[in-house]
């Protein structure tokens, strides 16, 4: 069995890096439009369409480039859980032994600490079935262990 998991994941349509390539690819295509334009090589009205495109795919990139959220991730170890809580930008870190139980739903797993507190993980960003369910065993197997221990402990005591 694996000693940890790591998944990492982003929750736009396109990366960081390809929003820096079109704003890069739009700002050098005016470039090349107003050199063009200049030399006589194209018209002025064709000059001005490609102006506004590009205008248009900069306003774009630039716009996501500056709303992006941080990256998510989720990261299970042998005593810890590392994710970051829905719609916020802290990152919560859960010991198993500190966990009374844990719910399994199809898009999230809710937490149950020993002081009551709910918290909830989501599974929406990972779209690969398998790593789901890879994570809930990974849960039911390290979450059941602690349990066993405790078992044992109070058995012999």
């Amino acid at each position: 069995m694996k000693q940890s998991i790591y998944i990492q994941f982003e929750q736009y349509l396109f990366s960081r890096k390809v929003m820096l390539a079109l704003l890069i690819a739009s700002l050098s295509t005016a470039l090349v439009a107003y050199v063009l334009n200049s030399t006589s090589a194209i018209t002025e009205l064709t000059a001005y369409y490609v102006y506004t495109l590009s205008s248009f795919l900069s306003v774009f990139s630039i716009y996501h480039l500056y709303t992006k959220k941080s990256t998510d991730y989720i990261y299970l170890t042998e005593d810890e859980i590392w994710f970051k809580e829905k719609d916020q930008n802290e990152t919560i870190c859960l010991k198993y032994a500190h966990l009374e139980y844990f719910e399994t739903r199809f898009s999230e797993i809710i937490f149950c600490t020993k002081e009551e507190e709910k918290m909830v993980m989501t599974l929406n960003s990972i779209r690969d079935e398998k790593k789901r369910w890879e994570i809930k065993e990974f849960l039911r197997n390290h979450i059941r262990q602690i349990r066993d221990q405790k078992m044992t402990l109070l058995a012999s005591a």
